[in-house]
């Protein structure tokens, strides 16, 4: 709606404006071949724009002054709109971006026209055409580019708050402040030169000026090109080091979402791992907007099976409606690009990385080239840190149980002695009732599938108050941090009631049915520090509990150090 008030707005202000400039100052000193030559500058100079510092430089307004100096401001504001025209289509912007086109032109005929009322305002005078630099009014010259500047700057302004979705907060003084205000000082000298060389020189003099101008945006332009690269792809290289460092898969996420928005332009990001590829599973999503609507993954409506069936990237602009109903609805439309990756390993396609932007044409050959890269080292690093983990899981991990196993448990107590902010811990020792009767009548299979079940209750019944662990053979412990004495003792008692309540399932081969038995269990507690000064006197003094507290007084009970 914004935009087309705009293009309105626009078609009005030109109809209205351009005859009121034409009344208020009509050409002069206008002939075929110096409009002509002036209108070639406009067009190099437009095409031939660079950047410095992230900042687009256009020396229109060098140039502007010269044409003004030289036509008056109707002609100046025409050639100022061709050269702006010229340029937005050197940009290639797409049907979607058309909107700039009304914008920079509103914005540039609003800084042709106080420019030009500045010059004229301190008395500022365009009637007769002098090579001589001291017949120039310096003052309104000033003039003329200080109303420019800020003019500009207001506009960009409100072009940004007010009518780009979502809105850009800027600050009037940043960092590319210093970039803007240093262009808008050097392009004074340059109109000059322009305007003078014309006056002694005509229309040569003015190409003697700009050939070498436009020859230096050139390689200004080519050296900034090639600074750019150089930087995107030591990013590329310098995440990807850091990608395949990482020992935790959920830091690799973590570190690739946080990294690849600030490279390239991406409002969505989302990766699908094709590790079981009749299953392919989508692991992270990212969404600069944060938006919270739920879109379903389906594989065969997004763009990574394409991906993942031709091995290779896939670059493309416009909506994805038709071919990519996913990431169309993902970004409810509004991706305008969109980059897909595979992530290759040893030769296989492990994922793809997909990201998108609601700019047009915000990737290049060059975001592709280092999106595969970054999309090789994602592969390496998760499968790295999915190794690391499996190991960790390993030797911290009791296989049958997946409880925590002695050697973590020795290092948690350890931690939780040297850790100040812990005043107080308690241990549970407990052991199973009987266990070698259930081994000797059921066998170690079914032995098994107690150790298992108890293990389960022991989980469900802990929860996130304490850390369960199998400390061996039937033997099970609980560590409790925070806990006194008294409610450890509350814990051990609900342990030994959940353990006791409900029966466990046996499979009875001889008979090939399931019978239900039931079991229990003994257990001893100890506090630290009044118990222990040390984790193996911590565990001696529970384990003396259970036994002799416990076990000897006829099992199924909580006993504690004493």
């Amino acid at each position: 709606m914004k935009r087309r008030a705009v293009s309105a707005i626009w078609i009005l202000t030109l109809i209205f404006t351009l005859p009121l400039i034409y009344m208020a100052d009509p050409p002069r000193n206008v002939t075929p071949s110096s409009l002509a030559t002036v209108g070639i500058v406009f067009v190099l100079t437009a095409l031939f724009s660079f950047k410095v510092k992230g900042t687009d430089i256009i020396v229109l307004q060098g140039i502007g002054l010269a044409s003004f100096l030289i036509f008056g401001l109707f002609v100046e504001t025409l050639l100022t709109q061709f050269g702006i025209f010229v340029y937005l289509l050197s940009q290639r912007i797409g049907i979607s971006d058309a909107h700039r086109i009304p914008v920079n032109s509103l914005m540039f005929l609003a800084v042709s026209i106080s420019a030009g009322s500045m010059y004229y305002a301190l008395g500022g005078e365009v009637e007769m055409i002098s090579g001589n630099v001291l017949d120039l009014n310096f003052i309104p010259i000033i003039g003329f580019y200080f109303s420019a500047y800020v003019v500009n700057t207001i506009a960009l302004h409100i072009i940004r708050r007010w009518l780009l979705s979502p809105p850009v907060k800027l600050k009037f003084f940043d960092k590319d402040t210093v970039w803007e205000v240093a262009m808008t000082i050097l392009m004074m000298p340059l109109g000059i030169a322009f305007y003078l060389m014309y006056a002694t020189k005509g229309w040569l003099g003015m190409m003697i000026i700009a050939v070498p101008m436009v020859t230096l945006s050139v390689i200004i332009r080519l050296i900034n090109n090639s600074q750019v690269l150089i930087n995107f792809l030591q990013s590329v290289n310098h995440l990807g080091q850091q990608l395949t460092e990482e020992l935790s898969v959920k830091h690799v996420f973590d570190l690739l979402f946080e990294k690849t928005p600030k490279m390239l332009p991406v409002d969505y990001l989302y990766v699908v791992l094709y590790t079981h590829p009749e299953k392919p599973k989508l692991v992270r999503m990212f969404r600069k907007d944060e938006g919270e609507s739920f879109v379903p993954f389906q594989q065969e409506a997004d763009i990574s099976l394409s991906v993942y069936r031709q091995s290779k990237a896939i670059i493309g602009f416009g909506r994805a409606r038709d071919m990519y109903p996913f990431l169309d609805a993902l970004s409810n439309g509004q991706a305008k690009s969109y980059l897909s990756v595979p992530m290759m390993h040893r030769g296989q396609v492990m994922g793809v990385m997909t990201i998108a932007s609601h700019l047009n044409k915000a990737y290049t050959k060059t975001s592709r080239i280092g999106m595969e890269i970054v999309g090789d080292f994602l592969a390496i690093g998760l499968e790295n840190a999915k190794n690391f983990e499996i190991r960790k899981k390993e030797s911290e991990r009791c296989p049958l149980t997946d409880l925590f196993n002695y050697r973590y448990l020795m290092k948690a107590i350890s931690k939780m002695y040297n850790n100040p902010s812990i005043e107080v811990f308690s241990i549970i020792m407990m052991d199973i009732d009987n266990f070698k009767r259930i081994n000797d009548t059921y066998g170690h299979q079914n032995g098994n599938a107690i150790l298992i079940g108890v293990a389960n209750r022991l989980r469900k019944t802990v929860g996130h108050k304490g850390i369960v662990a199998r400390y061996g053979g039937e033997e099970f412990t609980v560590l409790l941090p925070g806990l006194d004495r008294n409610l450890c003792f509350a814990v051990a008692e609900t342990i030994r009631l959940a353990v006791a309540a409900e029966p466990f399932m046996i499979f009875n081969e001889s008979e090939n049915r399931y019978d239900q038995i039931y079991v229990t269990i003994s257990l001893g507690t100890s506090t630290a520090p009044v118990d222990a000064t040390e984790p193996s006197e911590l565990i001696y003094n529970a384990d003396h509990a259970m036994y002799r507290g416990a076990k000897q007084k006829g099992k199924n009970r909580v006993a504690r150090f004493v």
